[in-house]
C-alpha cells in the first residue's frame, strides 16, 4: 500500500488519532526511526494549525490527512476547511521582536523539519515532503 489517509473532526483532543495515524504510517511504509520525529513534530504542528486557525475549532469542519510513498520519498498532507492565510508573509520567530511571542513557531519548524514545504489552496492545505534514507 502506498497510500494511507484519515480524516479527524476539527476538535484539539483528535491529536491521539493523528499520532495513531503517524504510526501506522511508519509502520506500513517501513519508515526509518530516523524520521519519526520529524514527521511527527511536522504533522502534528499542521494538524493543530488547521484545527486553531484553519477552521477555528469548529468541530463541523473536517481536517483531512493523507500519506503517500514514492520513490525515495514520503510525503503527508493535511487538508483544512478554512479559508488560507498569507503564507508568504510570516514573520520569523527568530528576529529579537518575535522571541518571547508564545505563538509562531510551528510554521518556521515545519519548513526545518521537511525537505520541501507547499502550502496549496490559499494555504489551507499543506504538503510536507520527507526523503527516505
Amino acid at each position: 500500500m502506498n497510500r494511507l489517509a484519515v480524516i479527524i473532526t476539527s476538535e484539539l483532543n483528535n491529536i491521539n488519532k493523528v499520532e495513531d495515524f503517524i504510526e501506522r504510517t511508519i509502520k506500513e511504509f517501513k519508515l526509518s526511526e530516523n524520521l519519526r520525529g520529524k514527521i511527527t513534530l511536522a504533522v502534528i504542528e499542521s494538524v493543530n494549525n488547521s484545527i486553531l486557525y484553519g477552521n477555528k475549532q469548529n468541530p463541523q469542519k473536517l481536517v483531512k490527512l493523507t500519506a503517500f510513498k514514492g520513490h525515495q520519498r514520503v510525503i503527508f498532507t493535511v487538508e483544512d476547511g478554512g479559508e488560507g492565510f498569507d503564507f508568504n508573509n510570516i514573520p520569523d520567530p527568530t528576529t529579537p521582536e518575535n522571541l518571547i511571542k508564545v505563538t509562531g513557531r510551528g510554521l518556521f519548524l515545519m519548513k526545518k523539519l521537511t525537505n520541501e514545504l507547499l502550502f496549496v489552496q490559499n494555504g489551507s492545505k499543506v504538503i510536507m515532503t520527507f526523503s527516505i534514507e
